[in-house]
């Protein structure tokens, strides 16, 4: 007896197994997809750029920034720093990524200052992409700009109150780095 309670609960473990394995599988995308990034290749790599003076209560700031796809193609990570006249410096971390292979990108977002800021993703024309905060956390609502023009990338950053309109925070043209 006591040996079968051991086969029987041997088997019981492999088949929980088996069941979470099958359904893992399913939840895995095909390696043989196109990729899921193709509208956003335009943002890939290493850039550096400029704001302008008057765009920031910081001064002018400078600063480089890059768009990589990781995990096997599955997400894009971008970090970011910049550093402003006025002596202050701003490290983020972005993960952009799918909830499922046919979903809207989403995103969310980490900076050296505490924020959280979780992303909706809209691609509203060719080389361009647009993310606005999703609306579930309280406070200012944020979007974040990237558009292609010509051989630069322009950023915008703008901030509304929960009600209001958005403005401008800061703007920037970015250029790729070799």
């Amino acid at each position: 007896m006591i040996e079968s309670r051991g086969t029987d609960k041997t088997m019981r473990m492999r088949n929980i197994l088996l069941c979470v394995a099958v359904l893992s599988a399913s939840q895995a995308w095909p390696q043989n997809d196109p990729p899921a990034w193709k509208k956003l290749d335009f943002i890939l790599g290493k850039w550096v750029g400029m704001a302008g003076e008057k765009d920031t209560e910081l001064g002018a700031g400078r600063g480089a920034f890059s768009f990589d796809l990781q995990l096997n193609d599955k997400i894009i990570v971008r970090h970011n720093n910049a550093s402003y006249d006025s002596g202050v410096r701003h490290d983020d971390l972005m993960v952009i990524y799918l909830d499922s292979p046919q979903s809207a990108p989403r995103a969310i977002y980490f900076d050296s200052e505490g924020h959280v800021i979780r992303y909706n993703v809209a691609l509203p024309s060719p080389n361009t992409v647009v993310f606005e905060s999703d609306g579930t956390q309280p406070g200012p609502k944020y979007r974040l700009s990237y558009w292609l023009k010509g051989s630069a990338l322009d950023g915008r950053f703008e901030v509304a109150p929960p009600a209001g309109e958005y403005k401008t925070y800061m703007s920037w043209t970015s250029k790729r780095q070799n």
